[in-house]
Protein backbone atom coordinates (compact mmCIF):
# COMPACT_ATOMS: atom_id res chain seq x y z
CA UNK A 1 0.00 0.00 0.00
CA UNK A 2 1.40 3.27 -1.05
CA UNK A 3 1.49 6.14 1.42
CA UNK A 4 -1.16 8.17 -0.44
CA UNK A 5 -3.70 5.25 -0.53
CA UNK A 6 -6.15 4.34 2.27
CA UNK A 7 -7.84 1.14 3.47
CA UNK A 8 -11.32 0.51 2.04
CA UNK A 9 -14.09 1.56 4.37
CA UNK A 10 -11.92 3.83 6.53
CA UNK A 11 -12.42 7.64 6.82
CA UNK A 12 -9.04 8.20 8.47
CA UNK A 13 -6.39 9.51 6.12
CA UNK A 14 -3.08 7.85 5.81
CA UNK A 15 -0.19 9.44 7.73
CA UNK A 16 1.46 12.35 5.87
CA UNK A 17 4.51 11.40 3.87
CA UNK A 18 7.80 11.59 5.74
CA UNK A 19 10.18 14.35 4.76
CA UNK A 20 13.43 13.28 3.19
CA UNK A 21 16.37 13.94 5.44
CA UNK A 22 17.81 16.60 3.18
CA UNK A 23 14.58 18.46 2.26
CA UNK A 24 11.55 20.10 3.85
CA UNK A 25 8.04 20.81 2.69
CA UNK A 26 7.46 23.82 0.42
CA UNK A 27 5.35 25.51 3.09
CA UNK A 28 8.09 25.15 5.69
CA UNK A 29 10.69 26.41 3.25
CA UNK A 30 8.45 29.42 2.51
CA UNK A 31 8.11 30.12 6.20
CA UNK A 32 11.85 29.95 6.74
CA UNK A 33 12.48 32.28 3.80
CA UNK A 34 9.95 34.88 4.93
CA UNK A 35 11.29 34.81 8.49
CA UNK A 36 14.88 35.33 7.39
CA UNK A 37 15.97 31.77 8.20
CA UNK A 38 18.89 29.83 6.74
CA UNK A 39 17.21 29.33 3.37
CA UNK A 40 16.36 33.02 2.88
CA UNK A 41 18.48 35.10 0.57
CA UNK A 42 18.70 38.73 -0.59
CA UNK A 43 17.59 39.30 -4.12
CA UNK A 44 18.94 42.82 -4.36
CA UNK A 45 21.67 44.74 -2.63
CA UNK A 46 19.48 47.73 -1.91
CA UNK A 47 15.86 48.14 -0.94
CA UNK A 48 14.01 51.06 -2.47
CA UNK A 49 10.23 51.11 -2.25
CA UNK A 50 9.50 54.42 -4.00
CA UNK A 51 10.07 55.66 -7.50
CA UNK A 52 9.51 59.00 -9.13
CA UNK A 53 7.46 59.48 -12.25
CA UNK A 54 9.31 58.23 -15.30
CA UNK A 55 11.96 56.79 -12.97
CA UNK A 56 13.79 53.48 -13.59
CA UNK A 57 12.83 50.11 -12.10
CA UNK A 58 14.14 50.13 -8.56
CA UNK A 59 15.72 47.26 -6.58
CA UNK A 60 12.74 46.98 -4.21
CA UNK A 61 10.53 45.91 -7.12
CA UNK A 62 13.13 43.39 -8.20
CA UNK A 63 12.97 41.86 -4.74
CA UNK A 64 9.18 41.73 -4.90
CA UNK A 65 9.12 40.16 -8.37
CA UNK A 66 11.68 37.50 -7.47
CA UNK A 67 9.86 36.69 -4.23
CA UNK A 68 6.50 36.37 -5.94
CA UNK A 69 7.95 34.04 -8.54
CA UNK A 70 9.47 31.81 -5.85
CA UNK A 71 6.24 31.77 -3.83
CA UNK A 72 4.24 30.90 -6.95
CA UNK A 73 6.53 27.96 -7.71
CA UNK A 74 6.27 26.58 -4.20
CA UNK A 75 2.50 26.99 -4.26
CA UNK A 76 2.21 25.07 -7.55
CA UNK A 77 4.30 22.18 -6.26
CA UNK A 78 2.33 22.00 -3.01
CA UNK A 79 -0.93 22.11 -4.95
CA UNK A 80 0.10 19.23 -7.25
CA UNK A 81 1.20 17.11 -4.28
CA UNK A 82 -2.08 17.51 -2.39
CA UNK A 83 -4.70 18.24 -5.07
CA UNK A 84 -5.68 14.60 -5.63
CA UNK A 85 -5.70 13.71 -1.96
CA UNK A 86 -7.77 16.78 -0.96
CA UNK A 87 -10.13 16.32 -3.88
CA UNK A 88 -10.97 12.79 -2.87
CA UNK A 89 -11.78 13.93 0.64
CA UNK A 90 -13.59 17.19 0.02
CA UNK A 91 -16.79 15.62 1.33
CA UNK A 92 -15.31 14.91 4.74
CA UNK A 93 -14.88 17.37 7.59
CA UNK A 94 -11.12 17.08 7.50
CA UNK A 95 -11.10 17.57 3.74
CA UNK A 96 -13.14 20.76 4.03
CA UNK A 97 -10.79 22.04 6.70
CA UNK A 98 -7.83 21.36 4.43
CA UNK A 99 -9.53 23.23 1.57
CA UNK A 100 -10.09 26.23 3.85
CA UNK A 101 -6.46 26.11 4.96
CA UNK A 102 -5.27 26.04 1.34
CA UNK A 103 -7.42 29.08 0.52
CA UNK A 104 -6.03 30.91 3.55
CA UNK A 105 -2.52 30.07 2.38
CA UNK A 106 -3.18 31.66 -1.00
CA UNK A 107 -4.28 34.84 0.76
CA UNK A 108 -1.40 34.79 3.24
CA UNK A 109 1.43 34.46 0.72
CA UNK A 110 1.37 38.11 -0.42
CA UNK A 111 1.06 39.28 3.19
CA UNK A 112 3.97 37.10 4.23
CA UNK A 113 6.00 38.41 1.32
CA UNK A 114 5.31 41.99 2.42
CA UNK A 115 6.48 41.17 5.96
CA UNK A 116 9.58 39.59 4.49
CA UNK A 117 10.31 42.75 2.48
CA UNK A 118 9.99 44.89 5.61
CA UNK A 119 12.38 42.58 7.47
CA UNK A 120 14.78 42.74 4.55
CA UNK A 121 14.67 46.56 4.67
CA UNK A 122 15.55 46.42 8.36
CA UNK A 123 18.47 44.16 7.57
CA UNK A 124 19.70 46.96 5.26
CA UNK A 125 19.77 49.35 8.22
CA UNK A 126 16.48 51.12 7.42
CA UNK A 127 13.01 50.87 8.86
CA UNK A 128 11.17 49.77 5.77
CA UNK A 129 10.22 53.23 4.49
CA UNK A 130 11.72 55.46 1.80
CA UNK A 131 14.52 57.70 2.99
CA UNK A 132 15.33 55.57 6.03
CA UNK A 133 18.82 54.68 4.78
CA UNK A 134 21.63 57.15 4.20
CA UNK A 135 20.50 59.92 1.81
CA UNK A 136 21.84 60.22 -1.68
CA UNK A 137 23.91 63.27 -2.56
CA UNK A 138 23.06 65.92 -5.12
CA UNK A 139 25.15 68.98 -5.88
CA UNK A 140 24.24 72.60 -6.54
CA UNK A 141 26.79 74.71 -8.40
CA UNK A 142 27.72 78.37 -8.05
CA UNK A 143 29.57 80.17 -10.84
CA UNK A 144 30.79 83.62 -9.82
CA UNK A 145 33.95 85.72 -9.53
CA UNK A 146 35.49 84.57 -6.25
CA UNK A 147 38.66 86.64 -6.68
CA UNK A 148 39.74 89.93 -8.20
CA UNK A 149 37.88 93.25 -8.17
CA UNK A 150 34.47 91.58 -7.96
CA UNK A 151 35.53 88.90 -5.51
CA UNK A 152 33.61 90.44 -2.62
CA UNK A 153 30.38 90.29 -4.62
CA UNK A 154 31.03 86.76 -5.86
CA UNK A 155 31.84 85.48 -2.39
CA UNK A 156 28.67 87.09 -1.03
CA UNK A 157 26.73 85.29 -3.76
CA UNK A 158 28.35 81.97 -2.81
CA UNK A 159 27.62 82.57 0.88
CA UNK A 160 23.98 83.35 0.15
CA UNK A 161 23.59 80.11 -1.79
CA UNK A 162 25.24 78.30 1.13
CA UNK A 163 22.45 79.57 3.38
CA UNK A 164 19.83 78.18 0.99
CA UNK A 165 21.60 74.80 0.83
CA UNK A 166 21.98 74.57 4.60
CA UNK A 167 18.32 75.40 5.09
CA UNK A 168 17.29 72.70 2.60
CA UNK A 169 19.37 70.10 4.47
CA UNK A 170 18.15 71.14 7.92
CA UNK A 171 14.50 70.90 6.91
CA UNK A 172 14.91 67.75 4.80
CA UNK A 173 13.38 69.69 1.93
CA UNK A 174 14.33 66.98 -0.58
CA UNK A 175 13.46 63.67 1.13
CA UNK A 176 16.15 61.04 0.70
CA UNK A 177 18.72 63.52 -0.59
CA UNK A 178 21.49 65.65 0.88
CA UNK A 179 22.57 68.81 -0.93
CA UNK A 180 26.22 69.72 -1.39
CA UNK A 181 27.47 73.08 -2.70
CA UNK A 182 30.28 73.32 -5.24
CA UNK A 183 31.57 76.76 -6.27
CA UNK A 184 33.73 77.66 -9.27
CA UNK A 185 35.61 80.93 -9.76
CA UNK A 186 34.79 82.26 -13.24
CA UNK A 187 37.16 85.22 -12.72
CA UNK A 188 34.47 87.39 -14.38
CA UNK A 189 36.21 86.49 -17.67
CA UNK A 190 35.20 84.31 -20.62
CA UNK A 191 38.11 81.91 -20.11
CA UNK A 192 37.22 81.45 -16.45
CA UNK A 193 33.58 80.91 -17.35
CA UNK A 194 34.48 78.32 -19.97
CA UNK A 195 36.59 76.35 -17.50
CA UNK A 196 33.89 76.48 -14.83
CA UNK A 197 31.20 75.40 -17.29
CA UNK A 198 33.24 72.42 -18.46
CA UNK A 199 33.76 71.29 -14.87
CA UNK A 200 30.05 71.57 -14.09
CA UNK A 201 29.08 69.77 -17.31
CA UNK A 202 31.11 66.74 -16.18
CA UNK A 203 29.42 66.55 -12.76
CA UNK A 204 26.78 63.82 -12.99
CA UNK A 205 25.26 64.66 -9.59
CA UNK A 206 24.65 68.34 -10.40
CA UNK A 207 21.03 69.55 -10.38
CA UNK A 208 21.81 73.07 -11.61
CA UNK A 209 23.98 76.17 -11.42
CA UNK A 210 23.40 79.55 -9.79
CA UNK A 211 25.17 82.14 -11.94
CA UNK A 212 27.08 83.39 -13.75
CA UNK A 213 26.80 87.05 -12.78
CA UNK A 214 28.23 88.54 -15.98
CA UNK A 215 26.50 88.33 -19.36
CA UNK A 216 29.92 88.21 -21.02
CA UNK A 217 30.70 85.05 -19.06
CA UNK A 218 27.21 83.69 -19.69
CA UNK A 219 27.67 83.85 -23.47
CA UNK A 220 30.57 81.42 -23.15
CA UNK A 221 29.23 79.21 -20.35
CA UNK A 222 25.61 78.74 -21.40
CA UNK A 223 26.25 76.79 -24.64
CA UNK A 224 28.37 74.27 -22.66
CA UNK A 225 25.89 73.94 -19.79
CA UNK A 226 22.91 73.77 -22.14
CA UNK A 227 24.52 71.00 -24.18
CA UNK A 228 25.07 69.07 -20.95
CA UNK A 229 21.44 69.59 -19.90
CA UNK A 230 22.29 71.58 -16.76
CA UNK A 231 19.59 73.98 -15.50
CA UNK A 232 20.92 77.50 -14.88
CA UNK A 233 19.38 80.35 -12.85
CA UNK A 234 21.36 83.60 -12.97
CA UNK A 235 20.76 86.35 -10.43
CA UNK A 236 21.99 89.13 -12.70
CA UNK A 237 22.56 88.46 -16.42
CA UNK A 238 21.19 91.49 -18.27
CA UNK A 239 21.98 90.92 -21.94
CA UNK A 240 18.69 90.67 -23.89
CA UNK A 241 20.13 88.21 -26.42
CA UNK A 242 20.40 85.43 -23.81
CA UNK A 243 16.64 84.98 -24.09
CA UNK A 244 16.25 86.44 -27.62
CA UNK A 245 14.32 89.41 -26.23
CA UNK A 246 14.83 91.54 -29.33
CA UNK A 247 13.28 89.01 -31.71
CA UNK A 248 9.76 89.59 -32.93
CA UNK A 249 6.98 87.68 -31.23
CA UNK A 250 6.40 85.56 -34.33
CA UNK A 251 10.03 84.46 -34.71
CA UNK A 252 11.33 84.46 -31.14
CA UNK A 253 12.79 81.15 -30.02
CA UNK A 254 14.35 80.34 -26.69
CA UNK A 255 18.13 79.97 -27.13
CA UNK A 256 18.71 77.88 -23.98
CA UNK A 257 15.81 75.74 -22.84
CA UNK A 258 17.04 75.33 -19.25
CA UNK A 259 18.21 78.90 -18.60
CA UNK A 260 16.45 81.42 -16.32
CA UNK A 261 17.35 84.80 -14.82
CA UNK A 262 16.00 86.82 -11.92
CA UNK A 263 17.08 90.26 -13.12
CA UNK A 264 15.71 92.50 -15.81
CA UNK A 265 17.75 93.28 -18.92
CA UNK A 266 19.65 96.15 -20.51
CA UNK A 267 16.44 97.10 -22.28
CA UNK A 268 14.79 97.83 -18.92
CA UNK A 269 17.88 99.54 -17.48
CA UNK A 270 18.29 101.83 -20.51
CA UNK A 271 14.64 102.85 -20.42
CA UNK A 272 14.75 103.45 -16.67
CA UNK A 273 17.74 105.77 -17.15
CA UNK A 274 16.26 107.59 -20.14
CA UNK A 275 12.87 108.14 -18.49
CA UNK A 276 14.48 109.45 -15.30
CA UNK A 277 16.86 111.75 -17.19
CA UNK A 278 14.24 113.27 -19.48
CA UNK A 279 10.92 112.99 -17.64
CA UNK A 280 12.11 113.50 -14.04
CA UNK A 281 15.33 115.55 -14.28
CA UNK A 282 14.13 117.42 -17.39
CA UNK A 283 17.45 117.05 -19.19
CA UNK A 284 17.28 117.78 -22.91
CA UNK A 285 20.92 117.82 -24.13
CA UNK A 286 22.68 114.56 -23.34
CA UNK A 287 26.17 113.36 -24.21
CA UNK A 288 26.53 109.56 -24.37
CA UNK A 289 29.70 107.55 -23.61
CA UNK A 290 29.64 103.93 -24.78
CA UNK A 291 31.96 101.72 -22.73
CA UNK A 292 31.96 98.85 -25.22
CA UNK A 293 30.95 95.17 -25.06
CA UNK A 294 32.17 94.57 -21.51
CA UNK A 295 29.49 96.95 -20.22
CA UNK A 296 26.57 96.07 -22.42
CA UNK A 297 26.89 96.00 -26.19
CA UNK A 298 23.63 97.79 -26.83
CA UNK A 299 23.08 99.69 -23.57
CA UNK A 300 24.25 103.07 -24.89
CA UNK A 301 22.38 102.56 -28.14
CA UNK A 302 19.19 101.66 -26.30
CA UNK A 303 19.49 104.68 -24.02
CA UNK A 304 20.01 106.96 -27.04
CA UNK A 305 16.90 105.57 -28.70
CA UNK A 306 14.75 105.84 -25.56
CA UNK A 307 15.96 109.32 -24.59
CA UNK A 308 15.34 110.58 -28.13
CA UNK A 309 11.86 109.07 -28.07
CA UNK A 310 11.24 110.93 -24.78
CA UNK A 311 12.15 114.21 -26.49
CA UNK A 312 15.83 114.74 -25.60
CA UNK A 313 18.69 115.48 -28.00
CA UNK A 314 21.83 113.33 -27.91
CA UNK A 315 24.49 115.90 -28.81
CA UNK A 316 27.35 113.40 -29.22
CA UNK A 317 28.27 109.77 -28.64
CA UNK A 318 31.79 108.61 -27.75
CA UNK A 319 33.03 105.03 -28.06
CA UNK A 320 35.75 104.34 -25.45
CA UNK A 321 37.54 101.43 -23.86
CA UNK A 322 35.52 101.15 -20.67
CA UNK A 323 38.07 98.83 -19.08
CA UNK A 324 41.34 100.65 -19.64
CA UNK A 325 40.85 103.90 -21.50
CA UNK A 326 44.12 105.84 -21.84
CA UNK A 327 44.41 109.30 -20.33
CA UNK A 328 44.31 110.90 -23.77
CA UNK A 329 40.90 109.32 -24.42
CA UNK A 330 39.57 110.59 -21.11
CA UNK A 331 40.82 114.08 -21.92
CA UNK A 332 39.24 113.95 -25.38
CA UNK A 333 35.82 113.27 -23.88
CA UNK A 334 36.33 115.98 -21.25
CA UNK A 335 37.19 118.48 -23.99
CA UNK A 336 34.04 117.50 -25.90
CA UNK A 337 31.92 118.08 -22.83
CA UNK A 338 33.30 121.60 -22.47
CA UNK A 339 32.68 122.33 -26.14
CA UNK A 340 29.18 120.86 -26.44
CA UNK A 341 27.91 121.96 -23.02
CA UNK A 342 25.44 119.08 -22.37
CA UNK A 343 23.19 119.15 -19.32
CA UNK A 344 23.72 115.42 -18.58
CA UNK A 345 26.36 112.81 -19.38
CA UNK A 346 25.25 109.21 -19.74
CA UNK A 347 28.03 106.64 -19.44
CA UNK A 348 28.02 102.84 -19.65
CA UNK A 349 31.68 102.59 -18.58
CA UNK A 350 32.99 101.15 -15.36
CA UNK A 351 34.08 103.10 -12.32
CA UNK A 352 37.69 103.62 -13.54
CA UNK A 353 36.79 105.68 -16.61
CA UNK A 354 33.88 107.42 -14.88
CA UNK A 355 35.97 108.54 -11.89
CA UNK A 356 38.84 109.68 -14.12
CA UNK A 357 36.41 111.72 -16.22
CA UNK A 358 34.71 113.16 -13.15
CA UNK A 359 38.05 114.42 -11.78
CA UNK A 360 38.97 115.98 -15.15
CA UNK A 361 35.61 117.74 -15.22
CA UNK A 362 36.08 118.98 -11.66
CA UNK A 363 39.50 120.36 -12.56
CA UNK A 364 37.89 122.25 -15.46
CA UNK A 365 35.07 123.40 -13.13
CA UNK A 366 32.42 121.55 -15.14
CA UNK A 367 29.62 120.39 -12.85
CA UNK A 368 27.40 118.45 -15.26
CA UNK A 369 26.03 115.32 -13.52
CA UNK A 370 26.96 111.83 -14.67
CA UNK A 371 24.29 109.17 -15.07
CA UNK A 372 25.91 105.74 -15.09
CA UNK A 373 24.79 102.13 -14.94
CA UNK A 374 25.46 99.27 -12.54
CA UNK A 375 29.03 99.20 -13.94
CA UNK A 376 29.64 102.54 -12.19
CA UNK A 377 27.70 101.54 -9.08
CA UNK A 378 30.72 100.73 -6.96
CA UNK A 379 32.21 101.99 -3.73
CA UNK A 380 35.46 102.28 -5.66
CA UNK A 381 33.89 105.05 -7.71
CA UNK A 382 33.09 106.91 -4.52
CA UNK A 383 36.59 106.50 -3.14
CA UNK A 384 38.25 107.46 -6.41
CA UNK A 385 36.07 110.43 -7.36
CA UNK A 386 35.70 111.68 -3.80
CA UNK A 387 33.60 114.77 -3.18
CA UNK A 388 33.41 115.49 -6.92
CA UNK A 389 30.96 112.56 -7.29
CA UNK A 390 28.27 114.24 -5.19
CA UNK A 391 25.00 114.33 -7.13
CA UNK A 392 26.00 111.74 -9.74
CA UNK A 393 23.48 109.04 -10.60
CA UNK A 394 23.42 105.37 -11.55
CA UNK A 395 20.82 102.80 -12.50
CA UNK A 396 20.67 99.15 -11.46
CA UNK A 397 18.41 96.12 -11.84
CA UNK A 398 18.77 94.76 -8.29
CA UNK A 399 16.82 96.30 -5.42
CA UNK A 400 19.02 96.87 -2.34
CA UNK A 401 18.35 94.52 0.53
CA UNK A 402 17.44 97.40 2.84
CA UNK A 403 14.46 98.06 0.54
CA UNK A 404 13.23 94.47 0.21
CA UNK A 405 10.33 94.00 2.67
CA UNK A 406 10.70 90.21 2.79
CA UNK A 407 14.50 90.12 3.17
CA UNK A 408 14.77 90.83 6.91
CA UNK A 409 15.25 87.23 8.04
CA UNK A 410 17.67 86.55 5.21
CA UNK A 411 19.73 89.65 6.02
CA UNK A 412 19.86 88.77 9.72
CA UNK A 413 20.96 85.21 8.99
CA UNK A 414 23.55 86.36 6.45
CA UNK A 415 25.07 88.91 8.81
CA UNK A 416 25.05 86.48 11.73
CA UNK A 417 26.83 83.83 9.66
CA UNK A 418 29.14 85.86 7.42
CA UNK A 419 29.20 89.43 8.70
CA UNK A 420 29.06 92.62 6.58
CA UNK A 421 30.56 92.71 3.09
CA UNK A 422 32.93 95.62 2.65
CA UNK A 423 32.90 97.43 -0.66
CA UNK A 424 29.18 97.17 -1.42
CA UNK A 425 27.67 99.88 -3.64
CA UNK A 426 25.79 101.60 -0.82
CA UNK A 427 28.79 102.12 1.45
CA UNK A 428 32.44 103.08 1.04
CA UNK A 429 34.99 100.43 0.22
CA UNK A 430 37.45 101.35 2.95
CA UNK A 431 36.68 99.63 6.27
CA UNK A 432 37.34 102.74 8.37
CA UNK A 433 34.31 104.50 6.87
CA UNK A 434 30.91 103.80 8.37
CA UNK A 435 27.62 104.14 6.49
CA UNK A 436 26.02 107.54 7.04
CA UNK A 437 22.37 106.72 7.64
CA UNK A 438 21.38 110.37 7.39
CA UNK A 439 22.28 110.41 3.70
CA UNK A 440 19.22 108.58 2.45
CA UNK A 441 16.85 111.10 0.86
CA UNK A 442 13.13 111.24 0.49
CA UNK A 443 12.17 111.52 -3.15
CA UNK A 444 9.86 114.33 -4.13
CA UNK A 445 6.27 113.69 -5.07
CA UNK A 446 7.28 113.60 -8.73
CA UNK A 447 10.12 111.14 -8.05
CA UNK A 448 12.82 113.78 -8.39
CA UNK A 449 15.88 114.01 -6.21
CA UNK A 450 15.38 116.23 -3.18
CA UNK A 451 17.01 119.59 -2.85
CA UNK A 452 18.71 120.76 0.32
CA UNK A 453 20.02 118.50 3.08
CA UNK A 454 19.28 114.78 2.84
CA UNK A 455 16.23 113.55 4.67
CA UNK A 456 15.92 110.59 7.02
CA UNK A 457 17.06 107.16 6.00
CA UNK A 458 14.90 104.42 4.53
CA UNK A 459 14.67 102.85 7.97
CA UNK A 460 13.29 106.07 9.44
CA UNK A 461 10.62 106.18 6.76
CA UNK A 462 9.24 102.73 7.54
CA UNK A 463 5.61 102.80 8.80
CA UNK A 464 5.16 103.19 12.52
CA UNK A 465 3.30 100.76 14.79
CA UNK A 466 -0.06 102.22 13.80
CA UNK A 467 0.74 102.00 10.08
CA UNK A 468 1.28 105.74 9.73
CA UNK A 469 4.46 107.62 8.90
CA UNK A 470 6.88 107.87 11.83
CA UNK A 471 8.11 111.13 13.22
CA UNK A 472 10.96 112.69 11.26
CA UNK A 473 13.22 112.44 14.29
CA UNK A 474 12.80 108.66 14.63
CA UNK A 475 16.29 107.12 14.39
CA UNK A 476 17.09 104.52 11.72
CA UNK A 477 17.17 100.91 12.86
CA UNK A 478 20.40 99.00 13.08
CA UNK A 479 18.92 96.27 10.87
CA UNK A 480 18.37 98.63 7.93
CA UNK A 481 21.86 100.08 8.25
CA UNK A 482 23.49 96.68 8.45
CA UNK A 483 21.39 95.30 5.60
CA UNK A 484 23.08 97.86 3.39
CA UNK A 485 26.34 96.04 4.10
CA UNK A 486 25.15 93.06 2.03
CA UNK A 487 25.33 93.27 -1.79
CA UNK A 488 21.89 93.17 -3.36
CA UNK A 489 22.95 90.29 -5.60
CA UNK A 490 23.26 88.07 -2.53
CA UNK A 491 19.48 88.15 -2.10
CA UNK A 492 18.95 87.42 -5.80
CA UNK A 493 21.41 84.51 -5.61
CA UNK A 494 19.55 83.15 -2.58
CA UNK A 495 16.28 83.16 -4.51
CA UNK A 496 18.02 81.63 -7.55
CA UNK A 497 19.19 78.73 -5.39
CA UNK A 498 15.74 78.35 -3.86
CA UNK A 499 14.17 78.12 -7.31
CA UNK A 500 16.40 75.14 -8.15
CA UNK A 501 16.08 73.48 -4.74
CA UNK A 502 12.29 73.82 -4.66
CA UNK A 503 12.10 72.23 -8.11
CA UNK A 504 14.39 69.39 -7.00
CA UNK A 505 12.15 68.79 -3.98
CA UNK A 506 9.29 68.03 -6.38
CA UNK A 507 11.27 65.91 -8.82
CA UNK A 508 13.91 63.91 -6.92
CA UNK A 509 12.19 62.06 -4.02
CA UNK A 510 12.07 58.37 -4.96
CA UNK A 511 14.61 58.67 -7.77
CA UNK A 512 17.88 56.80 -7.65
CA UNK A 513 20.10 59.29 -9.48
CA UNK A 514 20.37 62.76 -10.96
CA UNK A 515 20.23 61.94 -14.65
CA UNK A 516 19.22 64.00 -17.66
CA UNK A 517 15.58 63.07 -17.16
CA UNK A 518 15.73 64.43 -13.62
CA UNK A 519 17.46 67.63 -14.74
CA UNK A 520 14.91 68.13 -17.51
CA UNK A 521 12.10 67.73 -14.99
CA UNK A 522 13.82 70.17 -12.60
CA UNK A 523 14.14 72.80 -15.35
CA UNK A 524 10.49 72.34 -16.28
CA UNK A 525 9.47 72.71 -12.62
CA UNK A 526 11.53 75.91 -12.28
CA UNK A 527 9.72 77.30 -15.30
CA UNK A 528 6.26 76.51 -14.02
CA UNK A 529 6.94 77.28 -10.36
CA UNK A 530 6.13 80.46 -8.45
CA UNK A 531 7.03 81.36 -4.88
CA UNK A 532 7.39 84.35 -2.57
CA UNK A 533 11.12 85.02 -2.46
CA UNK A 534 13.13 87.56 -0.50
CA UNK A 535 13.36 89.63 -3.73
CA UNK A 536 9.62 89.45 -4.37
CA UNK A 537 7.47 86.96 -6.24
CA UNK A 538 9.67 84.64 -8.28
CA UNK A 539 8.25 83.25 -11.50
CA UNK A 540 9.39 83.05 -15.09
CA UNK A 541 7.87 83.43 -18.53
CA UNK A 542 8.14 80.94 -21.39
CA UNK A 543 11.60 82.25 -22.34
CA UNK A 544 13.17 82.11 -18.88
CA UNK A 545 12.86 85.83 -18.07
CA UNK A 546 11.55 86.86 -14.68
CA UNK A 547 8.04 88.23 -14.78
CA UNK A 548 7.87 91.89 -13.70
CA UNK A 549 11.54 92.62 -12.88
CA UNK A 550 12.54 95.73 -10.91
CA UNK A 551 14.90 98.63 -11.56
CA UNK A 552 16.50 101.26 -9.32
CA UNK A 553 17.90 104.80 -9.68
CA UNK A 554 20.68 105.75 -7.23
CA UNK A 555 22.17 109.12 -6.40
CA UNK A 556 25.48 109.90 -4.69
CA UNK A 557 24.60 111.73 -1.49
CA UNK A 558 27.04 112.35 1.39
CA UNK A 559 29.53 109.97 -0.16
CA UNK A 560 27.16 107.04 -0.65
CA UNK A 561 25.03 105.57 -3.41
CA UNK A 562 21.51 106.00 -2.12
CA UNK A 563 18.43 104.50 -3.83
CA UNK A 564 16.10 107.29 -4.95
CA UNK A 565 13.51 105.55 -7.08
CA UNK A 566 12.63 101.86 -7.06
CA UNK A 567 10.43 100.72 -9.91
CA UNK A 568 8.81 97.56 -8.57
CA UNK A 569 6.14 95.42 -10.24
Amino acid sequence: MTPDEESPGSDAPAPPPAEPANTSSPLRRLGRWLSGGPESERVGSELVVAGGADGPLVPGWEIAVAGLRRAAGWTRRAARATAGWVGRRRGTGRGQALLAALAALLVAVPTGLTIGLVELARDHGGDGVPGASDPRVLRLGVMAPLSGDLGNIGIAVRDAVTLAVDDANKTDAIPGWKVELVAKDDLSRPDGGAAAAEAFADDSSLIGVVGPLSSTVARVALPVLDAAGVPVVSPSNSSPDLTAQDASASTRKRPYSRYFRLSGTDALQAKTGADYAVDTLRRSRILVIDGGPSYGESLAERFTRDATADGAEVVASYQVDGDAAPAVEVQSVADGIQTLNPDLIYTTTGYLFASALRKRMAAAEVSVPLLGTDAMLSARYLDSAGDTAEGDLATDLAVPISRLPAAGAFAAEFLNRWGPVLGGPEQPATPDKEPDSSATPSAGTDGSAPEGPPAASSAARQPGPDGGAPAASEPPTLTAQRAEMIPALAAYAYDSARALLRAAAVVLPGRLAVDDGARAAIAAQVGRGSFAGVTGQVSFDAFGDRRDPSSVVYAVLAGRFVPLVIDEP
